[in-house]
């Protein structure tokens, strides 16, 4: 019975999903969003097409969000609503008006981000920091 034990506390280990926590927010209130894209439709800025959606208060977002997701190659936009609208709002010319943030981005990013840039390999157990930039 102790040999079986011991065999189900390893099964489970390896059972936690990849978990997102969101770093450099300066609004202690906006909401935090995020979205994880395993395909390029609708990466980073259209979260309907995402296969993971959540949406959080600031102190929850850097305490970090378990996705439930698998193993697989994905990418994640994270945007913190400031003026309340329920999306992340742009220039005319399409650059982010709010804080935003993108799975692998060491700087602030200069152009439209794409997908296969910043989609990497995820294992079930990983703890992905994502930095928010000021627009």
């Amino acid at each position: 019975m102790k040999y079986f034990l011991f065999f189900l506390f390893f099964i489970n280990i390896k059972s936690y999903p990849f978990q997102i926590e969101v770093v450099n927010i300066t609004d202690k209130k906006a909401s935090v969003y995020i979205v994880v894209f395993d395909h390029k439709d609708g990466f980073p800025f259209k979260g309907e097409k995402g296969i993971f959606k959540w949406k959080g208060t600031p102190a929850e977002a850097e305490k970090g969000v378990s996705t439930g997701l698998p193993d697989g190659n994905y990418a994640v936009a994270v945007f913190q609503d400031t003026d309340g609208n329920g999306e992340l709002t742009k220039w005319f010319f399409g650059k982010p008006r709010e804080p935003y943030g993108l799975l692998g981005a060491v700087e602030k990013p200069k152009k439209k981000p794409d997908f296969s840039e910043n989609s990497k390999k995820i294992s079930r157990d990983s703890v992905l920091q994502i930095r928010l930039w000021e627009p």
